[in-house]
């Protein structure tokens, strides 16, 4: 009996050394503000506001991280914006262009842009599907992200209220 409520204690002792050894907050801050876009020619301002859902860990306390987040991306100067998910460390988002290659001949044709960045850099790929008599082709353009100011308005990027204990259901 002894020896069975060791083993209990050690199981309890361990789940609680897990449990506390979890984030409850991000180690790094989800982007949010102005940022200056830079590629080989253009300069935008990208506005970036996350909205976040906390992740549910083991239904005591719920985990603020980047991976429950959205950032919507509002870009000027000619890139077009979208919603993009942190993917493989990246935030990344796709976007088709209806006229976003010139043909020769001045009408246009349809890309799509896949965009992934983090807070200092990233890569557009511009894809086409050879219209205009052209080849099938890809298009890489790096660009440099710098922060320039914060958000005009503060943006409470985790709105939902989550219930507290069970299912943490959240509205």
């Amino acid at each position: 009996m002894n020896l069975l409520r060791g083993v209990a204690a050690v199981a309890v002792l361990a789940g609680a050394s897990v449990a506390t050894a979890l984030p409850a907050a991000a180690d790094t801050p989800v982007m949010q503000g102005d940022y200056t876009y830079v590629d080989e020619g253009r300069t935008g301002t990208w506005t970036i506001f996350p909205t976040c859902v906390p992740i549910v860990g083991d239904l005591r306390e719920p985990l603020y991280l980047p991976v429950g987040c959205t950032l919507h991306v509002t870009p000027s100067g000619g890139v077009r914006g979208g919603d993009a998910r942190l993917t493989g460390g990246l935030w990344t988002y796709t976007t088709n262009n209806r006229e976003g290659l010139q043909c020769p001949d001045g009408s246009w044709a349809p890309t799509t842009e896949d965009v992934s960045f983090n807070e200092t850099s990233g890569t557009r790929r511009i894809t086409h599907a050879g219209a205009c008599g052209l080849q099938p082709g890809i298009i890489d353009v790096p660009f440099t992200l710098s922060f320039k100011a914060p958000l005009p308005i503060p943006v409470d990027q985790y709105p939902l209220i989550c219930e507290p204990g069970g299912l943490r259901r959240c509205f």
